[in-house]
């Protein structure tokens, strides 16, 4: 099991930042499947968002994903 926070920032028509603490069973490090898993879970579609354990984490766009680094 893997507790990750998942973030979606929308602008439009006012900025809101969304986010929501998941469990995703059946992983255990963050990969860009388990965090299109989690995205999808939390917001119903596997990409526009972030998805974050402890100091790594994961952009998710339509067609890849970029790994993110805590910043200090």
């Amino acid at each position: 099991m893997l507790e990750v926070t998942v973030t979606r920032t929308v602008t439009s028509p006012e900025y809101r930042v969304f986010e929501s603490k998941v469990r995703i069973y059946g992983f255990d490090k963050l990969t860009p499947r388990a965090a299109r898993a989690a995205l999808e879970i939390a917001f119903g579609q596997p990409y526009g968002g972030e998805v974050w354990v402890e100091e790594y984490g994961y952009r998710l766009y339509e067609n890849s994903a970029r790994k993110l680094r805590a910043e200090f």
